[in-house]
């Protein structure tokens, strides 16, 4: 899941009604633009929400003036937000709703959220079906050479590190227009941004042929082929994060499995190398994923009609300043994550007593057990989708339900909402764990499934089981604040973390 990609949707139902002749042509026109703002973003979050809408739709003071009666476009966005809190209150938006909220009803949303958070990691589990099934998947083989473990991983860690900071923008930044439904600078922010990061990968690529040059870590075939994985997996995660703020799930698991069955298909009937057969496949891949996501920004655009066609876009150096927090968590984030690897492959001799012949050597038993705990990450974080929904889903009926001089009261609220959310992660973590060990156990009594060492690949995994469960904590804590767009409290924590990772690892 693209955690930086959460934003608050409504947080109560406000719902369209069927428009109504009014004897006052201002007064329907206004009700009708409460039920643009519903069909838009559903219950807006203040005032600003509102006016910020009714500006990314093209309105000016001129037209608050001239067709809805107001001084301008704020007096208007007063008027709209009024109405529209005015129609949830008497929905049964506000304090009804939480009185609604039994413990059935809490558990059949738990359900929902945590399935529809389980598709987040779909294809990385399909990638893990295939793999052993096939004992190859789109990037992965089970017969590698630690030599050749160690080129490819290299260049799969860079390739996440350097998209990160793009697919947090597309996602944040497109989604913001995406669920606003200004298809047009969705289309236009997402492929921008797709296309800087494919000049960011292109330049890190000749940044990695130079250096190796300069400073020979690999042999030249071998930088050449950790390029190569860089590039060309570096293009499918761009280009998989518009299916992820398109919610094309569906898109991104069929891209990834066809390609992953597509390595097995050319390397039995063709004999071709593995890393040619690699390179189809992810090929293959990132075609489908492009013209996929492409086909619908280009539909959806083209559709467009009325006022959204005037919708024009901030200045760059705007988008910049406020998508740019979210680009350092994207490369922090992937830096933090992949980061005990680098420690635990930079050790200067191999478990036999030999020096590595590179500085950075895969370590098999190590990758086994880190990646099997990785199972119990995936099974974690998949409740975070329902945290999300259920916060956003609670803000305005706990602000309904509570006088504003009440402010004790209010924050007790979030706070027991907050200690629920910790207890249920503390639940699932355990469950994941369990769950975990038990797919471990079957993956043993593959023949093909070698565990490792006997003594590391265990150690590992128990200890990567407990570093992740707090990852998962950080996890929950970030969807927070990133939900209330406050980036900045994530990036300190996960920067002293990234500190922290290093000084411990390296020098200690």
């Amino acid at each position: 899941m693209t955690i930086a990609s959460q934003t608050i949707p409504s947080g109560a139902a406000l719902e369209q009604r069927p428009f109504k002749e009014a004897t006052d042509p201002i007064e329907a026109a206004r009700a009708e633009l409460v039920d643009t703002i519903a069909a838009t973003v559903g219950m807006p979050m203040d005032v600003r929400a509102v006016a910020a809408t009714l500006e990314s739709a093209g309105l000016r003071d001129v037209d608050a003036q001239t067709d809805f009666g107001a001084e301008n476009l704020f007096d208007l966005a007063q008027d709209i937000y009024g109405r529209a809190r005015r129609r949830v209150i008497g929905a049964g938006g506000g304090p009804q709703e939480l009185e609604r909220r039994g413990l059935l009803h809490r558990v059949g949303r738990f359900i929902k959220f945590y399935l529809k958070g389980s598709l987040f990691a779909a294809p990385m589990t399909a990638q893990i079906i295939v793999l052993f099934a096939l004992s190859s998947s789109l990037w992965a083989w089970l017969f590698f050479s630690e030599r050749q473990a160690t080129v490819i991983a290299v260049g799969t860690i860079l390739s996440y590190i350097v998209t990160g900071g793009f697919s947090q923008i597309i996602s944040r930044r497109g989604m913001f227009y995406w669920q606003q439904e200004i298809y047009l600078l969705a289309k236009r922010i997402s492929l921008d941004f797709l296309q800087a990061g494919v000049v960011l990968t292109l330049v890190a690529a000749i940044l990695m042929y130079v250096v190796n040059l300069i400073l020979p870590i690999f042999e030249q075939d071998m930088i050449l082929i950790c390029i190569m994985y860089f590039v060309l997996l570096s293009l499918l995660w761009l280009n998989v994060s518009i299916l992820y703020m398109l919610e094309q799930h569906l898109a991104i698991l069929l891209s990834t499995v066809i390609g992953g069955v597509l390595v097995w298909v050319i390397m039995t009937y063709l004999g071709w190398s593995i890393y040619i057969s690699h390179a189809v496949g992810i090929i293959v891949s990132n075609l489908i994923a492009f013209v996929w996501g492409r086909q619908i920004l280009a539909r959806k655009a083209r559709d467009v009609v009325g006022v959204q066609k005037l919708a024009q876009m901030p200045r760059y150096s705007i988008i910049a300043w406020a998508t740019s927090p979210y680009f350092v968590y994207g490369v922090l984030y992937f830096g933090f994550l992949f980061l005990d690897r680098v420690v635990g492959w930079s050790a200067p001799y191999s478990p036999g007593g030999e020096p590595s012949p590179y500085i950075i050597w895969f370590r098999t038993a190590y990758e086994v057990g880190i990646d099997l705990a990785l199972i119990s990450l995936i099974l974690t974080i998949a409740m975070l989708e329902y945290t999300i929904n259920e916060f956003a889903s609670m803000i305005i009926p706990v602000q309904e339900s509570v006088s504003a001089f009440d402010v004790r009261r209010h924050n007790r609220s979030f706070k027991a909402f907050y200690v629920r959310q910790l207890i249920l992660l503390a639940i699932v973590t355990v469950f994941s764990v369990i769950i975990s060990g038990i797919i471990v156990d079957w993956l043993r009594t593959l023949p093909w499934a070698a565990m490792g060492d006997d003594f590391i690949t265990p150690f590992v995994y128990r200890w990567g089981m407990v570093g992740y469960a707090f990852l998962a904590l950080g996890l929950l804590n970030a969807v927070f604040f990133l939900s209330l767009s406050r980036p900045r409290f994530v990036l300190r924590a996960i920067g002293v973390g990234f500190l922290v990772n290093v000084v411990v690892g390296f020098l200690l």
